[in-house]
């Protein structure tokens, strides 16, 4: 159902784009009847900011900048172009003053500097050190335990009580251990899984038949049994392995026949779940060792968590604690927790907003016309950024969660594009809802670069075994983000949601476009370059710069983008990277940049300039010294997200070098200028 601030039409979504671009146009002073131009900038966290701040400075200085209609960012991207979006509600695209010599507001220096010193944005500014990240990360993970643990034991104990006349089986008791009484829910969940089992075994029975009896072979053929086989397996192992339990946990008494000894007893104890611990925390240790299969890491994982949950066991039978006062009020507590805080700004993802507001967003001396004089960064909204003032539109990519979806290619995808930008947020799969009212029209410019570079997260493709999702969720590892469906109304009830969404993370159920709570995270899960989104707006003009972590130089990213836009959006992108292929034998590369073209599905044509970041002749001695020093230059991992000055400025440097280069040796200092060889080599191939 739409009403006045939700639509499911990408066309209305885009005229009204159009309208806010001739605005935009207008305050540029740029030719209403110009062709679209859209610049995407690559996810990479600190590294693509640096790379791709001097690819903004190369573009600003030959006055090519304002020509960019639409900015399309992703993660790292984000970062240098929400500080773009910032500044512009300070400076206009008209002001001959350059954005990196604005001065800040303390009179300390300008945006340059502000930015070249937060290279450490994590743990950058006056009180805060290592400790300080860690010790936000420690009380993350405490208070999620704190929260959910409770849940745990009170279905321990639930799972333990006599609830029917039923008894345990003698065949099932450890030798010499006494029967098992009570454990009702446990037996339950025992038999629930030897059923699955069960079924397993006859639908592999009636899989055989139905190779042989015409009226079955259309269930053999639609691949049916072969899904639910999987499924029945999976779902019967866990049970026995949870329902067991208290069967397993018998191994003490056993431990006390053999042994004769009267510590034994205790030791058994404590090794039924301090054994499956260690076992887990080996194999993971090996599998990060080794750098082997992820098999091996998931399995460890698997055996952590049932050693925790038998230690669980242990604590809620030999121990006082479930009978306690203590206990009562620990779940009463864990209750108005959920109920009354936000999940979001208990995650990391507050402590990451705030981190990446204060370095990139920073406050400058001139109030701006397009800005409210008591603005503050962490304030200003995505809703508030003006046509007015002459800045692209900014388009900031996410990915919503579509990991349990009920369509085949979301789901097959576990994400789908999700946009957050100044009129409308929303994603194909969701419909879209003007940003002036989604989220209550408190959407920040801080939250939606946050969400869109959230690249540690569960359920995602990278984390998507559930051992370790359940236990990211568990401790609180996540920078993910729980939103609003643009299609639902805003429910003004409070209810737990902490058990709620924490569960859903946990169990990987409930992720889907349908839901009213999505989850959000980095962009780059779906497509790491921006590109996406500036094809289904069909640019005649589009500038990629990518600085993703790629040292084969293997153009995955570049790759999954021109597959999806190939398949959701029937744009064919014809871009041959044969000049990015060969490298001299001192590592440098003779091209860094690719030219293309694209055909969309409504016949119009686009073209489009890819930048990689490459090591080519012609850099300056600092470029050239650091990478000496560091050989894994321009290409260090994006896990280190702790930048030294000299590391940042090879970088920048790099970028505005890189760019500055290619539109040096154009045809023209314009836009157009930049795809003349493109042309000519079309027309050439044509002739």
């Amino acid at each position: 159902m739409e009403d006045g601030s939700y639509t499911e039409s990408c066309d209305e979504v885009q005229r009204a784009e159009r309208e806010w671009i001739d605005q935009r146009r207008r305050a540029a002073k740029i030719d209403s009847h110009a062709p679209i131009v859209g610049l995407g900038l690559s996810g990479g966290g600190i590294r693509s900011a640096a790379f791709n701040l001097g690819v903004l400075q190369a573009l600003n200085r030959h006055g090519l900048l304002s020509r960019v209609d639409y900015l399309s960012s992703v993660s790292g991207g984000g970062y240098i172009a929400s500080c773009l979006t910032w500044l512009r509600a300070h400076v206009p695209v008209d002001s001959p003053q350059q954005l990196g010599a604005i001065p800040l507001a303390n009179g300390k220096g300008t945006v340059l500097d502000w930015i070249r010193a937060h290279g450490k944005y994590l743990i950058a500014g006056r009180g805060l050190s290592g400790w300080t990240l860690a010790a936000s990360i420690l009380a993350g993970t405490l208070l999620n335990v704190f929260v959910l643990l409770p849940l745990f034991l009170l279905a321990i104990g639930l799972a333990s009580r006599e609830w029917f006349e039923m008894s345990w089986p003698q065949a099932l008791t450890m030798p010499g251990a006494s029967r098992v009484h009570a454990h009702d829910g446990f037996m339950l969940i025992l038999f629930f899984g030897v059923a699955l089992f069960g079924v397993y075994l006859f639908a592999t029975l009636l899989f055989a038949l139905s190779t042989a009896l015409p009226p079955l072979r259309r269930v053999a053929a639609d691949f049916y049994m072969r899904r639910r086989l999987g499924q029945l397996l999976a779902g019967g192992i866990i049970a026995i392995a949870i329902g067991a339990l208290p069967v397993l946990t018998g191994i003490e008494e056993t431990a006390v026949l053999f042994l004769r000894t009267g510590g034994a007893r205790e030791l058994a104890r404590h090794l039924s779940w301090i054994l499956p611990v260690a076992t887990g925390a080996i194999s993971l240790w090996r599998s990060q060792k080794t750098g082997s299969s992820s098999t091996l890491a998931v399995a460890g994982l698997s055996l952590l968590l049932y050693g925790g949950f038998t230690g669980l066991y242990h604590l809620a039978h030999h121990t006082d604690l479930l009978s306690s006062d203590a206990f009562y009020w620990w779940v009463a507590l864990s209750l108005v927790l959920a109920c009354v805080c936000d999940i979001n700004a208990i995650s990391m993802h507050s402590y990451y907003r705030s981190r990446l507001a204060a370095a990139f967003l920073p406050e400058v001396r001139t109030p701006g016309p397009h800005l409210d004089a008591d603005s503050h960064p962490m304030m200003f909204r995505l809703a508030d950024v003006s046509a007015a003032s002459g800045t692209p539109y900014h388009i900031i990519n996410t990915t919503l969660n579509t990991t349990s979806s009920t369509n085949a290619t979301y789901r097959a995808r576990n994400g789908e594009s999700f946009i957050l930008a100044p009129l409308y947020c929303g994603s194909r799969a969701t419909g879209y809802r003007r940003t002036s009212e989604y989220l209550r029209g408190q959407l920040t410019l801080s939250t939606a670069f946050s969400i869109s570079g959230a690249a540690v997260d569960p359920d995602m493709a990278e984390t998507r075994a559930r051992p370790i999702s359940f236990l990211m969720t568990l401790l609180n590892v996540r920078l993910g983000f729980w939103s609003d469906n643009p299609r639902r109304v805003i429910r003004s009830f409070r209810w737990p949601a902490w058990y709620g969404l924490m569960l859903r993370e946990m169990l990987g159920i409930g992720l889907s476009e349908a839901e009213a709570k999505i989850h959000l995270a980095d962009g780059g899960h779906f497509e790491n370059l921006g590109l996406y989104e500036l094809l289904r707006r069909r640019c005649r003009y589009i500038i990629i710069s990518d600085a993703g972590a790629d040292p084969n130089c293997t153009l995955a990213d570049l790759g999954q983008a021109v597959q999806r836009a190939r398949a959701d959006l029937g744009a064919e992108v014809e871009i041959c990277a044969d000049r990015l292929a060969g490298r001299s034998n001192d590592g440098l590369s003779e091209h860094v940049h690719l030219l293309g073209s694209v055909t969309y599905a409504d016949g119009t044509r686009g073209e489009i300039l890819y930048l990689k970041a490459l090591l080519r002749k012609g850099l300056t001695a600092d470029i050239y010294a650091y990478w000496r020093l560091n050989p894994d230059f321009p290409n260090q991992p994006t896990d280190n997200q702790f930048f030294g000055e000299m590391q940042f400025d090879s970088y920048r440097e790099l970028g505005r070098q890189l760019m500055s280069g290619i539109i040096e040796r154009s045809a023209q200092a314009k836009i157009e200028g930049l795809f003349v060889p493109a042309r000519v080599e079309r027309v050439a191939a044509a002739g």
